[in-house]
């Protein structure tokens, strides 16, 4: 078993030096850090109650109990909440599709995923859902381009393994396909043979 493997720390660490960073907080103190978290679970919140597209910012900053200059400390747009809430599920579906899946990094991201079906279907099934197919398949392109740098277009081939994981993720968190997060991981993992 590789380094990467058995380290699922390491698997996001190299997968995160592809990426696109999200904006941090300008500072790292405790109370930057409590205020970003009040948002992003304010914004968990909302989206619980509310379809997607009719939360506007200032149900955000009266849901987080911040400011408007304070949450754009933070965050450009909701899409930027939406992407920093999804980022680590985004990431470990990325690592399976690379080919260099740490397996036990995903299956615990897949896992956590199903214990948080409820948030993860009404994200998926609404207009956010393919904000965050897009992210993802930005994050995937890297990884696409250094497996195959010739043939198929990087951009279409990350486009059609992050529809298929999507997809299936979809209808695993629905009920609509029965079967286990071991099972799931593999067929995250799978996917990346898809578009060959």
């Amino acid at each position: 078993m590789s380094g990467t493997a058995s380290n699922p720390g390491v698997a996001l660490s190299l997968l995160a030096a592809y990426t696109e960073p999200m904006r941090q907080p300008r500072s790292t103190d405790q109370r930057a850090v409590r205020t970003r978290q009040a948002i992003l679970e304010a914004f968990v919140g909302l989206v619980m109650d509310r379809r997607y597209d009719m939360i506007l910012i200032a149900d955000l900053v009266a849901a987080a109990g911040v400011g408007r200059a304070t949450f754009y400390e933070h965050f450009r747009s909701k899409d930027d909440i939406l992407l920093a809430a999804m980022e680590p599920i985004l990431l470990a579906l990325a690592t399976a599709a690379s080919g260099r899946a740490a397996r036990p990094y995903v299956h615990g991201m897949i896992g956590h995923l199903w214990e948080r079906r409820s948030l993860g279907r009404t994200i998926l099934n609404s207009s956010a859902g393919p904000i965050v197919q897009r992210r993802l398949a930005e994050i995937i392109q890297p990884h696409v381009e250094r497996a195959a740098p010739t043939g198929m277009a990087s951009s279409i081939r990350a486009t059609g393994i992050a529809a298929a994981q999507i997809a299936m993720l979809r209808s695993w968190l629905t009920g609509e396909a029965s079967s286990t997060a071991e099972e799931m991981t593999d067929r995250m993992i799978d996917c990346a043979k898809l578009i060959a």
